[in-house]
């Protein structure tokens, strides 16, 4: 079963995020101490959810096709799926509490607190679709199998206004995802993907004699 009911947000990946280690920015003791604060913060504003489904899959060169009927049209993702006989889709979000927060924060003119909130919600929604991720490929080694990378609507040939079929077939509005009329996803720290599954390739030594 995947759960996500604890997700940290590692200060690391917030720093990197937040682009000082590309830069070697050495950080003083103030501001290490301010983004550590607003940090703890985010960690408690974030609700993370998700949503997850799984069919298996007929793959072409321009087209996966899946057991109930839903299609994908997109050579990018096909030949992402050439080997795979499963297909899982997969929706988190972090909620919108912490984008409420950043809101706020902008209002009152407060732009680092809002910088810090928005890199540790962007890293919030990696952590939680990294960890969803980890899951699934636990469950499908023990039975064999393995992952192909997770892929995106809106990436390669596969045109981001798919994402609201994808979202569809995913039951993305049971953890509150939605689209806007630009297909941006609501709340914004949200993230959809597909991941494919494969078997895994039995190799054994021939014994010559």
């Amino acid at each position: 079963m995947i759960t996500v009911s604890t997700i940290k947000i590692p200060y690391d990946k917030l720093l990197i995020r937040l682009g000082y280690w590309q830069t070697k920015t050495k950080l003083n003791k103030k501001t290490d101490e301010s983004i550590k604060e607003i940090l703890d913060l985010a960690q408690k504003l974030i609700k993370p959810k998700i949503v997850t489904a799984f069919e298996n899959t007929i793959v072409n060169e321009q087209e996966i096709l899946f057991n109930n009927g839903y299609k994908i049209k997109s050579a990018s993702v096909a030949s992402l799926l050439r080997n795979s006989f499963r297909a899982y889709g997969v929706g988190i979000t972090i909620g919108n509490t912490l984008e409420d927060k950043r809101a706020e924060s902008l209002r009152k003119g407060e732009i680092f607190s809002a910088l810090i909130l928005d890199a540790a919600g962007s890293v919030a929604a990696e952590e939680t679709m990294i960890l969803v991720n980890a899951q699934i490929k636990i469950y499908e080694e023990k039975n064999g199998n393995k992952l192909t990378k997770r892929y995106s609507p809106g990436y390669g040939d596969w045109v981001l206004e798919d994402n609201r079929q994808f979202l569809s077939w995913l039951g993305a509005e049971r953890i509150g995802i939605k689209l806007n009329e630009f297909c941006q996803m609501i709340p914004e720290k949200s993230i959809s993907a597909l991941i494919g599954v494969e078997k895994l390739e039995n190799k054994k030594e021939r014994i010559c004699g």
